[in-house]
């Protein structure tokens, strides 16, 4: 059997673990346009010269061990699912007989005037980041405008801020993570990172990039001229479905696939941020592009590209900032779906330090967001992924003391028997 991979992140590892724990002598190929497999989630660390093989998802002796050949610096370019091949920018075929599609997602970038100047980067991968620190050394840059509040738009902001560049953060909406917490958790994190130096302005974007060859200053919708000796565009990712579309294979919002990782197209897989998955909390399939999901996803398509028949239950969204004072987490949804929800609310956050929220659903924990203190919600984490009634504890929920011992016996004997992985969302079929 011949399994080829086309990306080399998280679901590429996953893929391959998965693989050789069914099929120890199979051909395993992977290609991937970067030199090295990388924790994407670390990028931003290269800001403060932290080692770049640090940065380091798995190194060369993995891939060794493994038994499997790389082909780095190359892009698939095409699939002729009838012939079984991949098409290199190199010319090169690489035929298979089980093929991954793990190509991630790519940043998603407005059609702003003047984006195409020097100085106007995204940072989703290591080449993009790493170019971004030599550009600002090189010319000196002092001022830099973020485009965009979310988790990869406020890292950045922060790390600048942390080796002495101003920053100025521009939003569309009214907050900071508008999509991943509430109003009072959004507010939390906009002090600290106004505390530590970050000037925001909401409701407003970046309509021009002005300057001659290179950034000099960015013209807001609303008139404003702000400073910028460099822009990084961090509005979010979309699935990057290219490659699967030239094999015909089923896309909508992202490459659809079964429970089994299968695409439409037979022997062809996908998984990590260019699929659409089960969001375990609503039951509908989306995008969820998160770097242990991509795992977990690369871990049973390689089980059924190997013959071990697994299915996948779905992801559940989780982010988490640690780069802060203090950790910010959330989990599934932060606003009730419906008046069905109950929502409970522990605000402790100017005199102790922490804040906590928990929505319940008919009896079920659907999701909670943790400020300052996080010890512990792996338990919630846990109740929102097997759906366990939490009736008579749902009071508890926003505690920091919350624990196992508030849980029935049955349960805590039955998570103490589970093995202490990431994979519980998978069974076999």
């Amino acid at each position: 059997m011949r399994y080829v991979i086309v990306g080399n992140s998280a679901a590429a590892v996953g893929c391959i673990t998965g693989i050789r724990k069914v099929d120890p002598d199979g051909e395993i190929v992977v290609i991937s346009y970067e030199d090295r497999c990388y924790s994407k989630p670390m990028i931003a660390d290269v800001l403060i010269d932290i080692p770049e093989e640090k940065l380091l998802y798995r190194d060369s002796s993995f891939f060794e061990e493994n038994g499997v050949e790389t082909i780095l610096g190359h892009k698939a370019v095409s699939i002729n699912r009838d012939s079984k091949v991949v098409a290199l920018d190199s010319n090169e075929l690489v035929p298979y007989d089980k093929l991954l599609i793990a190509t991630g997602g790519k940043p998603f970038v407005p059609p702003i005037s003047g984006s195409d100047k020097k100085g106007v980067f995204t940072f989703t991968e290591l080449h993009s980041a790493i170019s971004f620190k030599n550009y600002l050394k090189e010319n000196g840059a002092e001022e830099v405008v973020v485009i965009g509040s979310g988790f990869i738009g406020l890292e950045v902001a922060y790390f600048l801020r942390e080796i002495g560049i101003k920053v100025k953060v521009v939003e569309l909406l009214d907050r900071v993570l508008a999509r991943a917490l509430d109003r009072r958790g959004s507010e939390i994190v906009e002090n600290m990172l106004r505390e530590k130096g970050i000037d925001f302005i909401f409701n407003d974007t970046v309509e021009e990039i002005m300057g001659d060859e290179k950034v000099s200053s960015v013209r807001l919708k609303s008139g404003s001229v702000l400073r910028a000796d460099a822009v990084v565009v961090a509005i979010g990712v979309r699935p990057n479905t290219e490659l699967a579309q030239t094999a015909g294979i089923e896309v909508n919002k992202g490459i659809s696939v079964s429970d089994t990782m299968e695409t439409s197209i037979p022997d062809i897989f996908a998984a990590g941020d260019c699929i659409k998955c089960t969001d375990i909390v609503d039951g509908q399939k989306k995008p969820i592009p998160l770097f242990p999901l991509a795992f977990e996803q690369g871990f049973i398509a390689g089980l059924n590209m190997a013959g071990k028949k697994m299915e996948y239950l779905g992801g559940l969204v989780l982010n988490s900032l640690k780069f802060l004072p203090v950790p910010v987490l959330n989990a599934g949804v932060v606003e009730p779906i419906d008046d069905s929800c109950e929502v409970f609310v522990n605000d402790k956050f100017e005199k102790k330090g922490f804040y906590r929220k928990a929505i319940v659903r008919d009896g079920k924990l659907i999701g909670f967001i943790a400020i300052g203190e996080i010890d512990r919600t792996g338990i919630l984490t846990n109740l929102i992924r097997q759906k366990i009634d939490v009736s008579d504890v749902k009071e508890r929920l926003v505690e920091p003391d919350f624990g196992l011992v508030d849980l029935p016996q049955w349960w805590r004997e039955e998570k103490l028997k589970q093995d202490k992985t990431a994979y519980k969302d998978w069974r076999a079929v």
